[in-house]
């Protein structure tokens, strides 16, 4: 009789613990399912970015972040930088999760699955997207297959542990399919494609197996106005959208992130924080003429949301930060400003805004204009792209001590881009 008691007691402690590694982290309550996406060239000192990722794994001396670097071509030495710098913030645990192309067996150890299973939350470093698809599934005669430490990653994330990532590491996380490479003006001379060509570097790619499947319903991009990523966004939505009955879309800027709350929920929402903005894209109204000889698009819906607005993302219900005013009536100039290189981003170290942004926000800021366009520097053909101010759009504004240092943000930009005539 003590020797059933013995095991009955045995077996329900393995239950228990099985019960718990089940049960939702603190966290989820508050958070859901989250994530923290941030747009790449993520800044040490930017402590509104890793204290959010940290309080969303439990907060400060209880967070576990478990580093993924899959995308790096230098794994283990990316993942020491970001060591350090999440213990310097505060996390309790910042361990590396032994994965990459060149050890895809690991995907299945039970050492690393049981590992990833302690983390309250995630990171992915940036590099090569591609890479950290490759990582964590594993190819089959049937097609891909998530690997068991994909679906750990899956389990902890249904369980609040926040997934978050740099560059690569956002670019990876949608659903449906995920952007590989590109530039916008080859996007809108060449359209897309699904396989990457040495011949041609600057062709806009697209994996239409999708990313890790994190986030349902967007296409995800990063660098975004720093390398004047807006046409190839827009391309890439307005192109595969009928087959992936995807429309709408964001990129983020770099050393800025998206943090989204509630995910696979009614209630999920975005919130921008960091240094830039995060720009959506919405083709679901867009008009593609398809008999004109090079790429033209009208009725693009653009919108920009910048540190401490939010942003439904089931029904695009926008809040600007309450720090920001109106700027219809208060605009500080006459005319907007037109661009002969649209596409153009900036360098890391100016304090401008890129050419897109600085046009888009121009408009918003024009007591006379309600419409102005840019011009593509590549030729052959030239496409100008014309924004424009409707009525229902509006702009809000956090002044500071400058156009290009103003803290702008704007709701249903009209946007067009055809050849220049």
């Amino acid at each position: 009789m003590d020797f059933v008691l013995l095991v009955f007691f045995l077996l329900l402690g393995a239950c228990g613990a099985f019960i718990l590694d089940d049960v939702a982290l603190p966290q989820y309550y508050k958070y859901g399912k989250s994530l923290v996406l941030v747009g790449g060239a993520l800044a040490e000192n930017n402590s509104e970015i890793y204290n959010a990722i940290i309080e969303m794994s439990g907060g400060r001396g209880v967070a576990k972040i478990g580093i993924i670097n899959a995308a790096s071509l230098d794994p283990v030495g990316g993942y020491q930088y970001y060591r350090d710098v999440f213990l310097k913030y505060g996390a309790l645990e910042a361990n590396r999760i032994p994965i990459d192309v060149n050890h895809t067996s690991a995907n299945a150890d039970p050492k690393v699955v049981s590992l990833i299973r302690q983390q309250t939350g995630f990171f992915f470093g940036g590099g090569d997207q591609q890479r950290v698809i490759d990582t964590l599934y594993t190819q089959t005669p049937q097609g891909r297959m998530e690997s068991p430490a994909l679906a750990a990653l899956r389990e902890r994330f249904n369980l609040g542990a926040v997934i978050s990532g740099t560059s690569a590491g956002t670019e990876c996380q949608p659903n449906k399919l995920m952007i590989n490479n590109g530039m916008s003006w080859e996007a809108l001379r060449y359209g897309v494609h699904t396989t990457y060509s040495e011949d041609h570097p600057d062709y806009l790619v697209y994996n239409p197996s999708g990313g890790l499947g994190f986030l349902d319903g967007f296409i995800i991009d990063a660098h975004f106005s720093e390398r004047g990523r807006e046409g190839r966004l827009a391309v890439l939505l307005d192109e595969t959208r009928r087959q992936f009955h995807i429309s709408r879309g964001f990129g983020v800027d770099e050393n800025t992130a998206l943090v989204v709350t509630h995910a696979e929920s009614d209630a999920i929402t975005g919130k921008v924080i960091g240094q830039s903005g995060v720009v959506f894209i919405d083709v679901t109204h867009a008009h593609h003429d398809p008999h004109s000889i090079y790429y033209s698009i009208s009725n693009v819906l653009f919108h920009y949301l910048t540190n401490g607005d939010q942003i439904g993302l089931r029904n695009l219900n926008i809040s600007f930060s309450p720090r920001k005013t109106p700027m219809r009536g208060h605009e500080n100039y006459d005319h907007a400003l037109t661009s002969d290189d649209i596409f153009y981003g900036k360098h890391r170290n100016s304090d401008h805004k890129p050419e897109f942004t600085r046009a888009a926000t121009s408009v918003f800021d024009s007591r006379l204009d309600t419409s102005t366009y840019g011009d593509t520097y590549e030729s052959h053909p030239t496409f100008r792209v014309i924004l424009t101010r409707m009525s229902h759009s509006v702009g809000f504004v956090e002044r500071k001590s400058s156009f290009h240092t103003d803290l702008t943000s704007y709701e249903n930009l009209v946007v067009s881009i055809a050849e220049r005539k």
